[in-house]
């Protein structure tokens, strides 16, 4: 037995998934899960993601080797375009919220479904595959109940669009490998069947309460814009506010409506990038 890893890619416009299972957790192996990506999903322009080593490091990789990368072998997953990878702003976790989301969502599916159930590593790996059929195959519009309706727009139509209209993946016919028996392996195909339905399930339940929230939540009242030259506290780990820095905006970064969004900070050891939502201006 050994501890496998996943790797999630979603897409911030289509909300379409895409799913590798990586052995270990070290960058060399995430690296060949995200050529894997590329080459069956096409090149990405940006790629987002938060502050953790692996992914620094491979962005500092990719930035050596991206000339590399433009020539031969890799020009079919590269598509002539370097990739821009940008990590959001440190402490500000919630502005991946479009990711975060899928990632909660997935996690809790699978360890609600999978549990303690014991998977070889092909077996995990064919299990995030169905998975990620089902998922790329939910509605991401309304759902009509008159037949004569639109059909509801789905991410799959995005990746492909001569997909089928089946909602799980098509039965396929076992190899039979020498010295497995036959009822084994239908036995074992069905486990694996009933685990991707049950997660279709409970991932529809979680996604429907998720919506709902999104949408009985009220927003916040909208925070007063920082300018220039503001004294901020700044929140840190300790809990009390006599021990937050001060620090002074020396540069604010605004949304597509004009809303201040970080600040680049002035503070007594240096400067530092952070977001609004972790400021205070001083009522001076």
């Amino acid at each position: 037995m050994q501890k496998s890893y996943i790797v999630l890619f979603t897409c911030a416009t289509t909300r379409a998934l895409h799913l590798e299972l990586a052995p270990t957790m070290i960058t060399e192996s995430f690296f060949m899960a995200f050529r894997r990506f590329i080459s069956r999903r096409g090149n990405c322009r940006i790629m987002y993601s938060d502050n953790a080593k692996t992914f620094k490091k491979s962005n500092r990789e990719l930035e050596q080797i991206s000339k590399i990368l433009l020539h031969d072998n890799f020009r079919d997953f590269i598509c002539n375009q370097k990739i821009t990878w940008k990590f959001i702003v440190e402490r500000g976790v919630w502005w991946g919220g479009f990711y975060e989301r899928m990632v909660k969502s997935v996690k809790e599916c699978l360890r609600k479904v999978l549990g303690r159930a014991l998977l070889s590593f092909e077996e995990l790996s064919t299990i995030l595959t169905e998975v990620e059929a089902v998922l790329n195959s939910r509605p991401l519009t309304y759902v009509y109940n008159d037949l004569r309706e639109p059909l509801p727009l789905r991410p799959v139509q995005f990746l492909n669009f001569a997909s089928s209209d089946s909602t799980l993946p098509v039965n396929f016919k076992e190899i039979i490998a020498a010295g497995s028996s036959r009822p084994s392996l239908v036995k074992r195909k069905k486990y694996q069947d009933l685990l991707v339905k049950q997660l279709w399930s409970k991932w529809k339940k979680q996604c429907m309460m998720d919506l709902r929230n999104a949408h009985t939540l009220k927003n916040p009242n909208p925070q007063q814009n920082i300018k220039i030259d503001d004294v901020v506290l700044i929140e840190g780990d300790n809990k009390s506010k006599l021990l937050w820095r001060l620090g002074r905006v020396i540069q604010v970064f605004p949304g597509r409506d004009g809303g201040v969004r970080s600040c680049l900070l002035k503070t007594s050891d240096g400067t530092s990038k952070r977001p609004v939502q972790l400021l205070y201006p001083l009522e001076l």
